[in-house]
């Protein structure tokens, strides 16, 4: 007994007092926060990576270490993680010499994320400032994010940064955005996944001015030896990324666009962001990024990408009650769920011809003449045929011909130098309270009355506000119509739990991870054909979103046509990486092309089980019209590789076969492979399928092969 005591005493006195004193604070899953009150430290760690702050009243606040699943640390020195200016002068934040000081730390758990919250109070401007940090159970990710209020006189608050990081030398990874309503679709220079190694002494820089996914996406990724750094901003409006190399690495600041705002007693939260680390490549970070946006950013809400039909391309705006019921009855007929009835609704659309919809947009009034039962009996008929019913709505725009009583008033309306940016149409700026809650009481108006279970949210136009009286200055209008959005978006999700919303914004505007918080599908793109420039899109943006997050349509093109369609399945499966959507009259369709259609629509639906928590995997080149690869190969990977969906498509009639070796399987599961045209093609190792791959042979029926590979029980 004696010598066992001995023994513990001697390894007390040689166990580091750092090490007797760590706690486990909080955990979830493999998640954690864990303090270390002798080395005044606090970690969290998710999905094997971890990120360990200096946080106690002893030393300034410090981002020590963020630490691969690997083990590589990717911070080459430790750094206070993001700064503020304040009243024109900038500082660090947390820093005991700048004049912040050390508050508290709180930590929580709400079932989905566990949180940590580093408060200081900046005594001489009377500011508290709060540092967040969040992770959720099998993820290496991290969000972060900053909360300021002003405890006293108004602030001048600048440059609100997400974080700044020093990390080693990598090839960078970025998306291109949309690239304008007008871009060329044969270059694909929207959603373009980009790459550069950048020199020392050089610097990139990404952003927007107005919309966040105007010029790029707001995300990036850079190459480690064996990890992947990856970041996304959770913003919908003007941000900035720059990238700086030096002899030692590059140096990140990401965060919004240069603006200054004013605090006045309001709290008021900076832009989040999401970073991590993971062993691999992109289709890994992926993978990660896919959890954490269900988990962490979604609080749990999965994905159900629905079979869609839209009304927009096939009739614009030339809607009706008896039109709309046969549309329906033969939209369901082929296998649709959700019928969407697109803009023109309202009293007032179509006036200049049958893609008006700018006329009467504001109104929210149905139109009696074409509706006069109002649209519930539509939703209500939906409902009977076995479809969810949507309506698409543009609540952040107005036709100027609707303004005033009982309409929008004017001085809600948001100008630049005056001017509303254009003849005809106005955006309401959402940082006027009274503008945000007229907007709110339209939507739950028309929700309670006409009972959708889904609403397209579009937005056509946009400018950065600077008119007196909206509770903003001159440069900070997007911060706060963003913010203001953001309120709405909430408030109907509080008081519309299951209500689905689609996101789009004059195409894909407006793709972020602000905007996955609140909305369930996004349509990536008016240009919806050819089908190349569609997988395009997709192969790009499913590098950061998940698949099934994307929409896009089946139109009826004269060069895809549908009727006696010289590869009917190259459409649609062109689109079945993603959410499906439908866009043309049924109407117009034989029996046969209603067969054939309806036959690709039941493919969708058994591969939709795996697409559903599926992350995306690029394993060519992404397709493109011109230059692209003979074959373009999307994966869609399920969690633990236990299910994925390959889709395989051949550009050159000239290469008759390809190799396509699918990744992170298995190693030691035994895999059912199967053709969605030619059944069962037999079983094989995990491991054998990643080394020799499977070898896709032209087909005389279509370009375009979709397999499913399942690990056995």
């Amino acid at each position: 007994m004696r010598n066992m005591l001995l023994s513990v005493l001697i390894a007390l006195l040689f166990t580091p007092l750092s090490a007797r004193a760590s706690t486990v604070v909080q955990t979830l899953g493999d998640a954690s926060v864990v303090r270390d009150s002798g080395a005044g430290t606090w970690t969290l760690g998710a999905g094997g990576a971890t990120l360990t702050l200096a946080l106690d009243a002893s030393r300034d606040f410090q981002v020590l270490s963020i630490v691969s699943p690997s083990g590589r640390s990717w911070l080459l020195d430790g750094t206070s993680g993001t700064g503020l200016t304040l009243n024109g002068s900038f500082m660090a934040f947390g820093n005991a010499a700048a004049g912040f000081l050390y508050e508290d730390v709180t930590t929580s758990n709400d079932g989905h994320v566990l949180r940590l919250d580093a408060v200081y109070r900046f005594r001489s401007a009377d500011l508290r400032v709060v540092r967040h940090f969040a992770v959720v159970s099998g993820s290496p990710t991290f969000e972060t994010w900053t909360t300021f209020q002003s405890l006293g006189s108004p602030l001048s608050l600048s440059n609100l940064n997400a974080f700044q990081f020093s990390v080693p030398a990598g090839t960078i990874h970025w998306l291109n955005g949309l690239q304008g309503d007008n871009a060329d679709t044969v270059h694909d220079t929207a959603f373009t996944l980009e790459q550069q190694d950048l020199s020392v002494g050089k610097t990139l820089v990404l952003g927007a001015q107005g919309r966040s996914s105007e010029q790029s996406v707001p995300w990036f990724a850079i190459d480690g030896i064996q990890d992947e750094f990856y970041a996304g901003l959770m913003w919908s409006g003007a941000w900035s990324l720059t990238i700086e190399r030096s002899n030692a690495g590059l140096s990140l600041s990401f965060g919004l666009a240069a603006m200054t705002t004013t605090l006045t007693g309001a709290t008021v939260d900076g832009p989040h962001a999401v970073f991590g680390v993971v062993e691999g490549r992109l289709p890994q970070a992926s993978s990660a990024l896919r959890i954490y946006v269900v988990e962490g950013i979604r609080e749990g809400r999965a994905f159900s990408p629905f079979v869609t039909y839209n009304t927009w391309f096939a009739h614009g705006t030339s809607i009706d009650e008896n039109s709309m019921r046969a549309e329906m009855a033969g939209a369901a007929a082929i296998g649709t769920e959700l019928f969407v009835i697109d803009a023109g609704w309202y009293a007032g659309a179509g006036a200049a011809g049958p893609f008006d919809f700018d006329s009467g947009l504001g109104s929210w009034q149905v139109d009696s003449s074409r509706f006069p039962n109002g649209l519930k009996p539509l939703s209500d008929y939906a409902h009977a045929l076995g479809m969810k019913f949507g309506i698409w709505v543009e609540p952040e725009r107005v036709n100027l011909a609707t303004v005033g009583a009982p309409g929008a008033d004017e001085s809600w309306l948001a100008t630049r130098g005056g001017d509303y940016g254009s003849d005809d149409a106005a955006q309401i700026c959402l940082a006027t309270a009274a503008g945000r809650q007229w907007v709110l009481d339209q939507l739950t108006a028309l929700i309670d009355a006409v009972q959708p279970d889904y609403v397209k949210w579009d937005n056509n136009m946009w400018i950065n506000c600077d008119r007196p009286g909206h509770g903003h200055g001159s440069t900070d209008g997007n911060f706060a119509h963003v913010t203001g959005l953001y309120q709405v978006l909430a408030a109907l999700r509080e008081r519309y739990p299951d209500l689905l919303i689609e996101n789009v914004s004059g195409g894909g505007n407006r793709l972020d991870f602000g905007m996955v918080r609140y909305t369930d599908v996004a349509w990536m793109d008016d240009r919806t054909a050819p089908s190349v420039h569609v997988r395009h899109n997709l192969e790009g943006l499913a590098t950061a979103f998940p698949p099934a997050y994307l929409l896009s349509f089946v139109t009826n093109q004269q060069g895809e046509p549908l009727h006696d369609a010289p590869d009917l399945s190259l459409y649609f499966r062109s689109r079945m990486g993603g959410a499906l959507g439908l866009c043309f009259l049924t109407s117009d369709l034989s029996r046969d092309d209603a067969a054939l259609i309806s036959r690709e629509i039941g493919i969708y639906k058994t591969v939709r089980a795996t697409l559903s928590v599926a992350a995306g995997a690029l394993l060519t080149s992404q397709a493109a019209i011109d230059n692209g690869p003979v074959w373009d190969v999307l994966q869609a990977t399920a969690p633990a590789g236990h299910a994925i969906v390959v889709y395989a498509y051949q550009s050159d009639d000239g290469a008759k076969t390809v190799n396509v070796r699918p990744i992170t399987l298995q190693p030691d599961a035994t895999y059912a492979v199967e053709s969605v045209d030619s059944g069962a093609l037999g079983t094989a190792m995990g491991s054998d399928l990643m080394a020799n791959g499977i070898d896709i042979v032209q087909s005389p029926n279509t370009a375009a092969h979709v397999l499913t590979l399942v690990a056995g029980q």
